[in-house]
């Protein structure tokens, strides 16, 4: 009987702590495949639908009533029902989806979202939310030196980015591809890093201590030198507003003008980071970067999405050269040569290229699926899996009553915090809110140019913290 009570009172606690620390340090290696895609399902896929199972078993046990009773469950129902007609009308109707992907699809956004109610039972108390801060900050810690490993020590790569490497490949990053550590993508490690920046940004200003303030900025430095190694255009900039607006909200306004200063000169320190802005915004930065353009009678190309050359146990996917070494052609990929005097840019090809792939593609693949179905959309699945601008693909894929139905969700949070901001006192839980409140605002940024709903890894966490949020928005009510 103590095991039952104590399980019930504490176990999704736990789980969900668990959750925070295995989700960001597991790579994704494939578990079972599912036919007609190259998405996967996971370990986590398996972890989360466990803690989600224990939690709905302990939801009927209690007043089921009184929280299905609340707004914001009741706007999590609409867009799950919402989305369920889009993919009934995708089905049945439009014909335009495989059902079983629609279906996995529509159930990843669930299992993504339902986290939320998850981390908002298992927090009872503000010790929890120190404890959760300390598991966090144990598994970005791991991150970082597994992507540093990555970029000096050669440590392997598990990637998703296409279908030959989400089989599991052992990959190994050559000296100018971008680091993924432990996620799929540098993307997905650049928006979860976003996350991290912004949590530690607002921690520090509780912190008294001179050796854990030491400790908490040597991990923020670390953690910002990963994100540039990224080189992540609309991450770097989303981690600057999310910090700015939790400095600002916090009244640390010198700190405003260190933090930016020291970020951008980080980020110029970068040559790869900064040619990827020059490229962007056709600003000539080679004073900086110590880039010139290159005239030679022959001159190798690195490719823009290399090709991995497979070596027995580990495969390289990019040039192998470093700074001042002379390049060796290999069999794969070949390299192309270029006439006398014509400069090599491959930076700006591949930032054209990154474009050309929203602008000409993707984007308007999204709106033409909403111009089908300007009501529902066309199915979850239908765009294929990239759109790199979520509200785009929201639209496209569950129509106006979607994008609504989703809207409606971050109005309910965003009224809750703002009446919880406007009479908290200074202390630790309006930093949290704050905090989070700058996570999430970062996080939003990055979906206009990432999938970062739809990003497993970086969901589930978004999620938690919202989660997280809200208990301690509803605790101070209750107390007040």
């Amino acid at each position: 009987m103590k095991l039952i009570n104590w399980l019930k009172d504490n176990f999704i606690f736990w789980a969900t702590g668990f959750l925070l620390l295995f989700i960001p340090l597991y790579p994704k290696f494939p578990l079972l495949s599912v036919s007609g895609t190259y998405v996967s399902i996971r370990i986590e896929d398996f972890l989360v639908a466990g803690t989600l199972a224990a939690w709905f078993i302990l939801f009927l046990i209690r007043e089921p009533r009184q929280f299905l009773g609340q707004t914001l469950p009741k706007l999590f129902l609409l867009y799950f029902l919402v989305g369920g007609l889009s993919l009934v009308s995708a089905v049945f109707i439009t014909k335009n989806v495989t059902p079983h992907l629609a279906l996995l699809h529509y159930f990843r956004r669930i299992e993504y979202m339902s986290l939320l109610f998850v981390a908002y039972d298992a927090i009872r108390r503000p010790k929890d939310i120190k404890i959760y801060a300390l598991i966090f900050f144990l598994a970005t810690t791991g991150v970082i030196v597994y992507g540093i490993g990555q970029k000096f020590w050669g440590w392997p790569v598990i990637s998703t980015m296409n279908r030959e490497f989400s089989k599991g490949l052992f990959l190994q990053l050559t000296w100018w591809a971008r680091v993924n550590s432990t996620f799929a993508g540098h993307y997905d490690l650049a928006a979860y890093l976003v996350l991290t920046l912004s949590l530690t940004a607002a921690f520090f200003t509780l912190i008294r201590s001179i050796k854990l303030r030491i400790i908490t900025l040597f991990f923020a430095i670390a953690s910002l030198y990963l994100l540039i190694l990224t080189a992540s255009r609309i991450s770097f900039p989303a981690y600057l507003v999310a910090a700015t607006f939790i400095l600002f909200s916090l009244k640390k306004y010198w700190w405003i003008p260190l933090v930016l200063a020291f970020s951008i000169l980080g980020m110029l320190g970068s040559a790869d980071f900064s040619q990827r802005y020059a490229a962007t915004f056709k600003i000539d930065l080679s004073f900086l970067s110590g880039t010139f353009k290159v005239k030679q009678e022959a001159v190798i190309v690195p490719t823009v999405a290399p090709t991995p050359t497979i070596l027995p146990p580990i495969v390289a996917v990019g040039p192998t050269r470093r700074p001042g070494e002379r390049v060796t052609p290999t069999p794969t990929p070949t390299p192309t040569p270029i006439p006398p005097a014509e400069p090599v840019e491959p930076t700006e090809l591949a930032v054209t290229r990154s474009t050309d792939i929203r602008l000409k593609a993707e984007w308007p693949r999204a709106l033409r699926a909403f111009a089908k179905n300007p009501l529902l959309g066309t199915g979850y699945s239908s765009i294929t899996l990239a759109t790199d601008n979520d509200y785009l693909r929201i639209l496209g894929e569950t129509g106006i009553l979607g994008a609504l139905a989703f809207l409606l969700i971050f109005i309910e949070i965003g009224r809750k915090v703002v009446f919880f901001l406007r009479r908290a006192r200074p202390g630790f839980d309006r930093t949290v809110v704050i905090g989070i409140c700058g996570a999430a605002a970062g996080f939003l940024l990055n979906a206009l140019f990432i999938d970062v709903f739809e990003a497993s890894k970086v969901a589930f966490i978004f999620w938690i913290l919202m989660g997280v949020m809200l208990k301690v928005v509803d605790l101070n009510s209750v107390n007040s």
